[in-house]
């Protein structure tokens, strides 16, 4: 009988742990950007909404790189979903992760543009949000 008691005591108490649990907290996403550089011989900074580079000769190659990345995310457990704006497509290699690369050409190569969204959802409570950036990218020799 005892047993019985101390069975009835202790699921008593896990139920009672079950409803005082806490509610699956956000991730602070309000000040989630989207910084990017186009990738030179220079040191190049990244900068939040929309970075411009300029191709000189044994300055950068052309085309070259354009990198993309979230910041200003709180703790929290996130996925990314990458969408390039110009073609609407997945950018290749652009996976579930706060990063992505993509080749970028100056204006007489190319449009001397490239603009991603990402898309975060935070994987605890469901929420989302959308943020972009746009590289630029000119020729800065003819």
């Amino acid at each position: 009988m005892q047993g019985i008691k101390l069975w009835a005591v202790g699921a008593l108490i896990a139920v009672l742990g079950l409803a005082h649990s806490q509610p699956a907290r956000a991730g602070d996403m309000s000040n989630a950007v989207v910084t990017c550089f186009v990738d030179t011989y220079a040191l190049d900074v990244p900068e939040a909404f929309s970075c411009t580079s300029v191709w000189r000769p044994g300055g950068a190659t052309n085309p070259t790189t354009a990198l993309f990345q979230v910041a200003g995310l709180g703790a929290g457990n996130y996925s990314y979903a990458w969408r390039d704006l110009e073609t609407n497509t997945v950018p290749a290699g652009c996976g579930n992760q706060p990063y992505c690369e993509k080749s970028i050409s100056t204006e007489t190569q190319g449009d001397g543009e490239a603009t991603l969204r990402v898309t975060i959802t935070d994987l605890d409570t469901g929420a989302t949000k959308n943020v972009q950036a746009t590289a630029f990218y000119y020729d800065g020799y003819t």
